[in-house]
């Protein structure tokens, strides 16, 4: 007997399950056939997914809303196609895209195989040529922002008004590496940053010797 599955996959718990839940509710698809992660498409390491392939067997079907929910790329797509149609015999239909749905045409022999292979080899390539075009794009963006001064990543924590003062006072035996990094409010890799760029800057020569957060 043929039973009927859905599979929902949002990327964060910010996205609304509501729209392919209720699209699921009104396919008359029973709730206890609704599987649902909340996750990235990186791999297929996902809870409910993993409940759905081993709870599928031949001459079911799986409704997905987009074929990205397979994967994320070519391969990853083309691979997870061959094992639940080719291997395990179940059905997949892609709601957003109606030619790829393997219940049709059954009696058309191989034909409507032939027609979905076709057309998932070129979605599939075209979701990657997506995906890479959107990472140059983004990387462009990038660099046209730094090109007008935009700083990314972790901005660098300045060295305070006093720490000359406190620097001489260190270099001279007046106070330890611990009491200054205190007294500057600086962790201890920030703090030799910041000595080393001192010392850089002045040109002063002190002996470099190794450094622990005691000294």
């Amino acid at each position: 007997m043929k039973r009927e599955f859905f599979y929902i996959r949002i990327s964060s718990k910010d996205q609304n399950l509501d729209r392919q839940l209720t699209t699921a509710q009104q396919m008359g698809i029973d709730e206890g056939c609704i599987f649902t992660d909340i996750g990235s498409g990186k791999d297929f390491m996902r809870p409910d997914y993993q409940l759905l392939k081993r709870c599928i067997r031949e001459g079911d079907v799986i409704y997905i809303k987009s074929l990205d929910r397979l994967g994320r790329n070519k391969q990853m797509i083309l691979d997870e196609w061959h094992d639940i149609v080719k291997v395990k015999k179940v059905d997949i239909v892609v709601l957003d895209m109606p030619l790829l749905d393997t219940t049709k045409f059954k009696d058309m022999g191989s034909l409507d195989t032939l027609i979905s292979d076709i057309v998932l080899q070129i979605l599939s390539y075209l979701a990657e040529e997506e995906r890479v075009k959107m990472k140059i794009n983004q990387a462009e963006g990038i660099k046209l922002a730094r090109e007008r001064g935009v700083k990314f990543g972790r901005q660098k924590i300045e060295a305070p008004d006093n720490f000359v003062d406190v620097y001489n006072q260190w270099t001279n035996n007046e106070m330890t590496a611990v009491k200054a990094m205190n007294t500057l409010g600086l962790k201890p890799n920030t703090f030799y940053r910041r000595v080393a760029e001192y010392e850089d800057k002045t040109g002063i020569k002190r002996e470099r010797k190794s450094v622990t957060c005691n000294d």
